[in-house]
């Protein structure tokens, strides 16, 4: 019965020694795994910043004039003699026909007096 229990002894020994030896490589093994993760992650950041560099490059005001500019563009800056209308239409003057202003009238200059220039809130 002496070597019968030695034996059981001696494996009981060696399965926690393989089960110890096998923790040890799993933790070695994560360990690996993160590491290879954090390679990945700096590389997609260090991407995501050359895209954010070329995504603001082409959104840049230089960009956007070579390409407005180029004598290939199809975009042109409007000219004012051809393409913006100019409409004119007669003054109204309501104290010639001898009517009074509106409240609405006088709202709204009210309004405009705050918005002056001058800064007193006279009309000048």
């Amino acid at each position: 019965m002496r070597f019968s229990s030695a034996l059981k002894l001696i494996g009981f020994i060696t399965f926690l020694a393989l089960s110890y030896i096998h923790m040890q490589v799993k933790i070695i093994d994560l360990a690996y795994q993160g590491k290879e993760k954090e390679k990945q992650l700096k590389k997609l950041i260090e991407k995501n910043g050359h895209v954010s560099y070329n995504i603001l490059t082409l959104k840049s005001a230089n960009h956007i004039g070579e390409k407005l500019l180029s004598e290939s563009s199809k975009m042109h800056f409007v000219n004012p003699q051809d393409d913006i209308l100019q409409i004119s239409s007669e003054s109204v003057d309501l104290h010639a026909h001898g009517t009074e202003e509106t409240t609405l009238v006088k709202k709204a200059n009210a309004f405009l007096n705050l918005l002056s220039l001058n800064g007193s809130g006279q009309r000048p």
